[in-house]
């Protein structure tokens, strides 16, 4: 009895397994870096400006771009909820302190962009659109219209 086993075809498959694997991998590697990834972070603090000193107590968002390729802020405020259709949405520049970074901003990758704002200002203008006794975040929003948002602290 001749046993006859034929390797032909099971070198095709393999092959056609290794094309299909290398083209998973390949395509995996090619998106994996273009996630967009902003750090934001809102703090507080007491007579920061330059010039005078101060007492005035401050609000400052930081936005770090942790992505691999330069991002656009396109929009800066405040909000209370992620899921919150009201937002506190600064628009105009007079909110914001001097040294302040503009909007819009091209952030670089690891780069930061800060904002500054009179802290009374904006917990006044908190407290007419949400109320008392809240905890507001900070939010940023991208030209790849992603919005990242702060931890929250109290006003």
């Amino acid at each position: 009895m001749n046993i006859i086993i034929d390797l032909g075809n099971v070198w095709d498959a393999l092959s056609a397994l290794g094309t299909i694997g290398a083209v998973g991998l390949s395509l995996w590697l090619a998106t994996r870096d273009e996630k967009v990834d902003f750090s934001v972070s809102l703090s507080s603090a007491l007579g920061i400006r330059d010039n005078s000193i101060d007492n005035l107590p401050y609000l400052i968002i930081e936005s770090l771009n942790k992505s691999k390729f330069p991002l656009t802020i396109e929009e800066v405020g405040f909000c209370i909820d992620k899921k919150d259709a009201k937002k506190l949405t600064v628009i105009d520049h007079s909110y914001l302190i001097e040294g302040s970074d503009k909007i819009p901003q091209k952030v670089e990758p690891l780069e930061t962009a800060k904002y500054v704002f009179e802290q009374d200002k904006v917990i006044e203008l908190a407290k007419k659109i949400w109320g008392e006794n809240i905890e507001i975040r900070a939010y940023v929003r991208d030209t790849t219209k992603k919005t990242h948002y702060s931890k929250k602290i109290k006003s």
